[in-house]
């Protein structure tokens, strides 16, 4: 999960300026390797930064024309001083998710799935829904671009802990009410990758792990990559440090689909290459230039410039190039993954540790300016300012907050000077904070115990909106959330309030 990974959680972005976009990078001539010299500088800055225990394992690779100009690995793998490679494999996090739309593309080009067929179709025993029931409307096209509906959602689950990972059935049980009209309005969510997912497996036939290294991994020569599935090569993977430090026992999430791939540097170079149609001759061609242009194809329109294809970040810079990427960010994974089509170029670097993401940031751009002259950066995606809510927005809103089976009473009280306060039950009303309009949404933070089997093993308080005024309603989202340097959870609640009269 990056960001926009943690698109709903607390809005402190709100009040950041609007960052400058990077100005124009011209097309590179064919690059050479990069000069020693550049490398022994990129490399001993690494170095430096593990000897400052600032990071633990860092690998880099750097492609340039259809073939790997540099590929190395710094530090170590684990506590018993393994050496990182540019083979070691990582866990990926959201860099999964090209991954699992190229799958899914394999079953389009077989026929198998329709991308704008009603993917609840395709699902079992639970659906995707809405007030009224199942819905039509979501697509695998709208889950592969996070205009679905679906809320957010993230949770960890450690190999020492005693609760289990969810099936997908389970997960649309509990969260799978959207949270808008599908195709209105861009949320990245994992819950939508992990449905699409299931899709892919459901359509293959098989588990999903196993489709995946049938028809992605082994047909493009990614050897060292896996799935979290493949419980025999996990020793080979680099271990997961907390961002202070902290080794981590192996833990998967609540949605695989969107963030379990593991795959070394080398291999995410060769997924580059095929992603940018240099057509190795040792990769079969899965798929064809025109259904991978598909994929890169933005539907969603987050920001100005920027949009999200299916499965891929995409920026177009100020001379209109397009940029594709998609970094992997979690609890013990940092992943840098950027291409430059109309340069032939791409850069990956991968940290066994979510930590000193500005470094990793500037080693990415420094890679990629020594094959491509001019280079700057990937700009944030910017984010609207808050604005106070209209004067019509005040009143009292009484509904009910709802997952797992359960409805927690809600009142949201809204002044008129736009200042809000939430109440659950009967409880005392918790003020909320950074509360106003963003592009539209009410959006702000407050607390509050939801009380549900998942609310109460994980111990979470803080509450996240991302609600929408539609007449006399206030319907949408509200996160209960916590992040420590052990992890991250979130999990979403659909909510429906009426104005009083």
């Amino acid at each position: 999960m990056t960001s926009p990974q943690l698109a709903s959680v607390h809005r402190l972005a709100f009040v950041a300026a609007l960052l400058i976009l990077a100005p124009s990078v011209s097309r590179a001539a064919k690059a050479s390797v990069p000069p020693e010299a550049e490398r022994r500088a990129i490399g001993h800055d690494v170095q430096a930064e593990i000897a400052a225990g600032r990071l633990n394992g860092v690998a880099v690779a750097l492609v340039s024309h259809g073939r790997i100009v540099w590929e190395q690995g710094f530090g170590s793998a684990d506590t018993s001083g393994r050496k990182v490679t540019a083979h070691t494999p990582f866990s990926i996090a959201s860099t999964s998710k090209p991954f699992t739309t190229t799958a899914l593309m394999t079953l389009v080009a077989a026929g198998k799935i329709d991308l704008d067929h009603p993917v609840n179709a395709y699902l079992g025993e639970h659906k995707i829904v809405d007030a009224r029931g199942p819905v039509k409307a979501v697509t695998p096209r709208l889950l592969a671009t996070h205009l679905s509906g679906l809320p957010s959602l993230f949770v960890m689950y450690s190999e020492h802990g005693t609760a289990r990972q969810p099936s997908v059935d389970e997960l649309l049980r509990d969260y799978g009410h959207i949270n808008a009209p599908p195709g209105e309005h861009y949320e990245y969510s994992n819950l939508g990758m992990a449905v699409l997912a299931d899709v892919v497996a459901r359509r293959a036939g098989m588990d999903y792990g196993r489709y995946m290294q049938q028809a992605v991994l082994e047909p493009l020569g990614l050897h060292d990559s896996f799935f979290d599935t493949d419980v025999a090569r996990r020793e080979a993977m680099a271990v997961r440090y907390t961002s202070d430090g902290r080794p981590m026992p192996f833990y998967l999430t609540a949605t695989p689909g969107s963030g379990e791939v593991v795959a070394s540097v080398h291999d995410l170079a060769r997924f580059a290459m095929f992603h940018l149609k240099d057509h190795l001759p040792d990769q079969r061609p899965i798929l064809t230039d025109a259904q991978i242009d598909l994929l890169h194809q933005p539907y969603a329109h987050p920001a100005p410039g920027f949009g999200y294809g299916m499965g891929w970040q995409v920026w177009h810079d100020p001379a209109g190039h397009r940029v594709l990427y998609h970094g992997g960010g979690q609890t013990g994974v940092a992943v840098e993954f950027v291409l430059l089509p109309w340069a032939d170029a791409a850069c990956i670097v991968a940290s066994n540790r979510q930590a000193d993401l500005d470094f990793l940031r500037g080693v990415r751009d420094r890679l990629l300016r020594s094959v491509v002259p001019g280079w700057t950066s990937v700009p944030p995606t910017p984010v609207p300012p808050l604005q106070k809510l209209p004067a019509d927005y005040a009143g009292t809103w009484r509904g009910t907050l709802s997952a797992q089976g359960r409805h927690v009473p809600a009142t949201l009280t809204i002044d008129a000077d736009g200042k809000g306060r939430l109440a659950l039950r009967d409880e005392p009303a918790q003020p909320i904070a950074d509360f106003g309009l963003v592009d539209g949404w009410i959006a702000g933070g407050s607390s509050g115990d939801l009380d549900t089997p998942d609310v109460r093993r994980t111990g979470l308080t803080q509450l996240d909106f991302t609600l929408k005024r539609r007449g006399q309603r206030i319907e949408g989202e509200i996160d209960a959330w916590k992040r420590t340097s052990d992890g991250m959870t979130i999990l979403p609640f659909w909510t429906s309030l009426t104005r009083g009269k």
